[in-house]
Formats: structure tokens, C-alpha cells, sequence
């Protein structure tokens, strides 16, 4: 592995124990620790990494990019519709199909999990990056990556799709991610003890700040757009403009009022082809705790205060404090919420 430092994640302090003993399970069997910036992955990102450097750009490519849990899925729908040109009826297809989640396959061993939920495995999940590669472009592209990983074409500059980027406040971040990983990751942990694996950078894609600042350091790129979570909820006509114009897409004001009401939290949670209800309904049967869960689960800004203990709020406040110190996110506001 040329150029790639990795370490595998052991059970040698607090932080491995919790990974070891309440995060890996039968689908995901190791964390390892990868790059420059020591980004955690499953040990099956190790298969794929010449396959993901090498991986060809093209510069009519859409990409949305974001930390896992910080509205992605919200912001492909939206990037995905206003692309092209309010086609609600093409938007009935599977986003996961229309706008594939990359590396998703270095995750979690999908053809294992599928034969435990006796469902036909879906290429866009099992072989995501060859099904990327294979879509009709223009192709529309979701990754968690960090930027110090992506394809070498993006790293270099030989090739310029379109990328936005998606940030929400990291407390919420936080919690909207151990719901996840109790749904979709097999997790059996507690949501104190996520905190602890988040804050110490070794949750999947984490470290959380470098994964932020190495995209925010490129927001002078013009194929770079950076949105913010917070600013879709406050005022989503405004984002939705913004985007458009990023795109090169003209949108009347009619047709925002009709994107916003398909983007809506109700819209969405209802909506099979972005909810994933059909995969989550057969993990509930091979998983008490995800019974109350849901993939859009509630889109609150501030939900962390109603799930967090205040002595664990006080802890993460100081970590965003220390983190963004003497950084161009120490005056941006979705780190002070």
C-alpha cells in the first residue's frame, strides 16, 4: 500500500475496548486507521484503495460530499432534483440507486449482511464503487471521504465536478450517528461511550475535524460548494438558489416552493426511494435495539440536549472549543450551538 500509513484499531485502552467489545461485529470485524490524517475505516477499505485513487473523475460528475450524519441524504435529494430540472418523477427511483453512496462497500461487508436478512444483494451497496463507475453521466456521486482521500484526478486538479459539501454542528452529528450505527452498523453500545469513540476521532470516517477542516480548507475551489445543515433548516429556498446557481441551473420561485415541500422532514421521512424502509425492516428482525429507530429519525437542531447528560455536554462543549481554536471555524456559528 504505497503511500498509505495504516494501524489497526486494538483493544489496548478505553476507546479500543468500546470499538472491540460493543462497536465490531460478524459484518464488520476491525477498524483500521488510514492516511495522513489516520481516517478511520472497516478493514475492508484496505481491498479498495487503489480502486478508489485510481478511480476516473469527470468533470460533469456531481458529487456530494459530508462527515456521515450531517444531512447527507437530504442534500443528495435536493443537489439530485435541482440537477435535473425538478424530475420528481425520476426521483421515485432509490436514491441509493440514482445517487450511490461510493465506498459505501469498504463499510461493512454487505454480501454477509444480506444473506443474514435473506435479501438479493443491490451492486449500488456490494459493489459500489464499480457501479459508480458504470453510471450514465452525468453521474451523481455521494462520498464520506475526507478530502485527503479522494480520488488522486480531484487531489491533483486534473478534474473538476461539481462538489458540494454538507456540515452540521457536531453535537447533533454526534448523536444522529450512534442512531445510525444502532440501526445499520450492528452497534450494541451506549450513546455516553459513542461519544467518548466520536471526541477520540476513531469512529468510521472520523477524525471529525480533520475530516471538517480538510474541506473547509478548500472552500476556494469553484467547483466546491460548502452548505450547512443548519442553514437548509433556517432557510432551505435560500440554500436551494444557492445551489442552483452552483449548478448552473435556473429555478423559478414556483418550483423552490415545490422542492421545499418534497424535501420537507415529513416528505422525506415518507418517502421509500430516500428512507431505505425496505432494508431497515429487515434488520429489525435480526436487531432488538433498532426497533424504535428510524433512518430520519427527528431533524431537530439542538436534539442533542434532550439525549446527552449535561456532564457529557459540558465535556463535548470543550472539545469544540479546544478544536476550533485558532482555526477560520472559530467564529462560524454551527460550532457555537
Amino acid at each position: 500500500m504505497e503511500n498509505y500509513y495504516f494501524e489497526e484499531i486494538k483493544p489496548n485502552d478505553e476507546i479500543g475496548k468500546i470499538i472491540d467489545e460493543e462497536m465490531l461485529s460478524e459484518f464488520c470485524t476491525k477498524y483500521i486507521m488510514v492516511g495522513q490524517d489516520r481516517t478511520v475505516f472497516a478493514s475492508y477499505y484496505l481491498q479498495y484503495v487503489e480502486e478508489i485513487k485510481n478511480f476516473e473523475v469527470y468533470d460533469d460528475d456531481v458529487w456530494v460530499v459530508s462527515f456521515p450524519k450531517t444531512g447527507t441524504t437530504w442534500t443528495q435529494e435536493m443537489v439530485w432534483i435541482i440537477a435535473n430540472n425538478l424530475d420528481f418523477e425520476g426521483a421515485k427511483k432509490s436514491l441509493r440507486e440514482r445517487f450511490p453512496s461510493w465506498e459505501v462497500c469498504t463499510a461493512i461487508d454487505r454480501k454477509r449482511l444480506y444473506e443474514a436478512l435473506n435479501i438479493p444483494p443491490r451492486q449500488c451497496d456490494t459493489n459500489s464503487i464499480e457501479y459508480a463507475k458504470n453510471l450514465q453521466r452525468p453521474r451523481f456521486i455521494k462520498s464520506h471521504l475526507p478530502f485527503s482521500l479522494l480520488p488522486k484526478q480531484i487531489q491533483n486538479g486534473t478534474k473538476s465536478p461539481k462538489m458540494i459539501c454538507v456540515m452540521r454542528n457536531p453535537k447533533d452529528t454526534c448523536v444522529s450517528y450512534y442512531h445510525h450505527g444502532i440501526l445499520l452498523m450492528g452497534w450494541k453500545t451506549s450513546l455516553e461511550n459513542f461519544v467518548k469513540v466520536f471526541m477520540a476521532g476513531k469512529s468510521i470516517m472520523g477524525p471529525y475535524w480533520k475530516h471538517v477542516l480538510g474541506y473547509w480548507n478548500k472552500r476556494h475551489l469553484p467547483n466546491l460548494l460548502i452548505i450547512k445543515y443548519e442553514d437548509m433548516k433556517a432557510n432551505l429556498p435560500s440554500v436551494i438558489r444557492t445551489v442552483a446557481q452552483f449548478l448552473n441551473r435556473t429555478i423559478t420561485e414556483e418550483q423552490i416552493q415545490l422542492l421545499c415541500k418534497h424535501l420537507s422532514f415529513e416528505s422525506m421521512k415518507s418517502n421509500p426511494a430516500v428512507n431505505f424502509e425496505d432494508l431497515i425492516e429487515k434488520m429489525k428482525k435480526i436487531n432488538l435495539m433498532v426497533e424504535n429507530e428510524a433512518f430520519i429519525r427527528t431533524g431537530i437542531i439542538g436534539q442533542y440536549k434532550e439525549e446527552l447528560s449535561p456532564e457529557t455536554i459540558i465535556k463535548f462543549n470543550g472539545w469544540v472549543k479546544e478544536n476550533v481554536r485558532g482555526t477560520e471555524l472559530e467564529n462560524e456559528y454551527i460550532f457555537q450551538i
